[in-house]
């Protein structure tokens, strides 16, 4: 044990020993002489210049491509900068253009929009000019009592039963079979309402009835029966009456003129023209009675006065027309009173009509106003206005119950300032603007509305046919039956506003909107029983002045519109009244001729004249 621990130290002091010890550097030159280490030096100089000079280069080439690569770098940043600032304009222009893009497509989708509603409109004046022009209801395909369509069988037709066509059933034996030797041709149902009636209807009020002289029958004939055989008359001749004035000077010195009649002529009476004319009081009415109820343009009464042998100027017919309605002033005073008396219910709309203003032909609208109780229509021509102020003026100092009118945003001065008139608006044109949706369009919610509106037709003629008071009218229009009707009405527009429908044409949105805007004055009728369902009263006495503006086109001035409008009053209430319009102006005129100026027995009702039964 103790040996080897004396071999373990040994060894570890010759290690010592031997790491202590220094060890001698080799020398690799050591064998060489002095010659040979200068020649080494420099050839070891040399290399190291040839090593310096090549590292040299080295460094003089990489410059050299270092700046041929910033020189590359640097246009390549300009044509980066140059390539970025080109993106950043193409990217405006991109934006611009789809800008412009979003902008077309938003014209053409509008454009769109218009050239489908222009052409609605196109469909509605198609319609207007060549279909029918009931706005009651949509036409129904299915029904097979519409009428055989026309066929013209005039160019074949040889007078032989096989000549007509197959689908035309005809009588030819004794009326019992037709061509296909089918069932006999059913007899015109029995109507209780014509039993015990004659069947002629032609009657006039002038009769004159002549008897047979039975005295000049043959000798020994029997009269099995007698009966009447009617023929009528009608002469119409233009008389020019002449009359002799004689200007004398009595003893006095005084001048006196006048017409004193022969003896064979005291018995005529003496005839006297219209103030300011040269027409008896038969011809102006005759004039008055063509232009302004008949319609017919003042060229036209002037070629028929020559057919008649009497040659007359249209200026002055002009001029007699003028001269004549100025005596209706008094008249029309009087007929707005009882029109717009208070508590009373009107109608009311208005129509335009084309009027010659200085060299030019403008836009101006003329007034209605009908009271179905005092049944009287009166026109007005407010300067040709068809604004607020015009309606301001007629009403002004008037104390009415309501104005029915349709959705001119005008009448909504009713709603602003004269809270006290109701403003009830007509259903009328609500029912015609869903027809036309329905039919043009074809849309199905249109119909349910026309459904809906129907129903309420319905009802309110089932109370005019029942002859029902007014407060019992209004009852029943407040009962459960309309309410429901009006409730699912109401539930049907707010389906179609909140747009869970597909997409509406324009004329659907049109009536939509316009039934939800007026649609508290629409039903507004319900309040009370002497209100009525549409506008349809003023509508129709409006329907004159349209007449007249296809036939006679224009005006000559803001007067004769004024003297159109003070005729036509005259002529809708005589026919609201039930008199005869040519007798009554045939006995205005005459009481005119004869000095009368008390307009308030001058009216229809109080002139002396009967009512037109037939």
């Amino acid at each position: 044990m103790e040996d080897k621990e004396f071999i373990l130290l040994e060894s570890a002091r010759r290690l010592e020993r031997w790491e202590n010890t220094p060890r001698p550097v080799p020398d690799d030159y050591a064998d060489m002489n002095r010659d040979e280490l200068i020649k080494l030096a420099v050839y070891q100089r040399e290399r190291l210049e040839e090593s310096d000079a090549a590292r040299k280069k080295e460094r003089e080439e990489s410059a050299g491509r270092i700046s041929a690569l910033t020189a590359q770098v640097s246009e390549l940043t300009d044509k980066i900068s140059e390539l970025t600032e080109q993106l950043r304009k193409n990217n405006e222009s991109m934006s611009a253009m789809a800008g412009q893009v979003f902008g077309l497509m938003k014209q053409l989708r509008e454009k769109d929009e218009k050239i489908a509603e222009l052409q609605s409109t196109v469909k509605v004046g198609r319609r207007h000019l060549f279909d029918r022009k009931s706005q009651k209801g949509t036409r129904n395909k299915d029904d097979g009592n519409r009428p055989t369509p026309h066929t013209d069988v005039e160019d074949d037709f040889d007078g032989t039963a096989e000549s007509l066509p197959s689908n035309l059933d005809v009588d030819v034996d004794n009326g019992s079979t037709d061509v296909a030797g089918g069932s006999a041709v059913p007899q015109k149902e029995c109507r209780l309402y014509r039993l015990g009636k004659s069947n002629r209807t032609m009657t006039a009020d002038n009769h004159v009835y002549h008897k047979s002289d039975r005295s000049k029958l043959p000798d020994g004939a029997v009269v099995i029966r007698t009966y009447s055989r009617y023929t009528y008359d009608q002469k119409t001749v233009i008389t020019e009456h002449e009359h002799e004035i004689v200007a004398c000077r009595d003893k006095d010195g005084r001048v006196m003129c006048g017409y004193f009649p022969m003896e064979s002529e005291k018995d005529e009476p003496v005839i006297e023209s219209v103030p300011g004319t040269h027409a008896v009081p038969d011809m102006m009415a005759h004039l008055v009675f063509n232009r302004f109820f008949l319609d017919t343009p003042v060229y036209r009464e002037t070629a028929r006065l020559l057919q008649e042998r009497m040659r007359l100027s249209r200026q002055t017919i002009t001029n007699w027309l003028e001269k004549g309605s100025r005596f209706f002033k008094g008249v029309i005073e009087y007929l707005k009173d009882n029109c717009l008396e208070n508590d009373s219910v009107v109608n009311c709309d208005e129509t335009w009509c084309r009027v010659k203003v200085g060299c030019k032909y403008r836009k101006r609208y003329v007034w209605c106003l009908v009271n179905k109780a005092a049944r009287t229509a009166v026109y007005y021509y407010e300067d040709g206005s068809r604004g607020r102020k015009a309606l301001k003026e007629i009403l002004e100092g008037r104390e009415l119950r309501a104005l029915q009118t349709d959705g001119y945003n005008v009448y909504l001065y009713l709603d602003d300032e004269m809270p006290g008139i109701d403003h009830v608006c007509c259903m009328a044109h609500v029912r015609a603007k869903f027809k036309y949706a329905a039919e043009i369009e074809h849309d199905e919610n249109a119909g349910k509305f026309l459904e809906y509106i129907g129903k309420l037709y319905a009802l309110e003629r089932r109370y005019e046919e029942e002859k029902l008071s007014a407060e019992q009218v209004k009852l029943f229009r407040n009962s459960a039956e309309t309410t429901e009707i009006i409730i699912g009405m109401r539930s049907l527009l707010g389906l179609m506003k909140s747009g869970n429908v597909p997409r509406q044409g324009s004329l659907m949105e049109k009536a939509v909107g316009y039934l939800d805007h007026f649609w508290n004055q629409v039903f507004l009728y319900r309040k009370d029983g002497n209100y009525t369902i549409d506008n349809s009263l003023a509508e129709r006495c409006i329907r004159p002045l349209a007449n007249e503006r296809k036939n006679s086109l224009f005006f000559g001035s803001d007067k004769m519109a004024r003297v159109s409008a003070a005729y036509h009053s005259i002529v809708s209430t005589c026919g609201l009244q039930g008199y005869s319009i040519l007798e009554y102006l045939k006995k205005f005129f005459a009481e005119i001729v004869a000095g009368n100026r008390d307009y308030g027995k001058l009216m229809p009702s109080t002139i002396g004249i009967s009512a037109n039964k037939l």
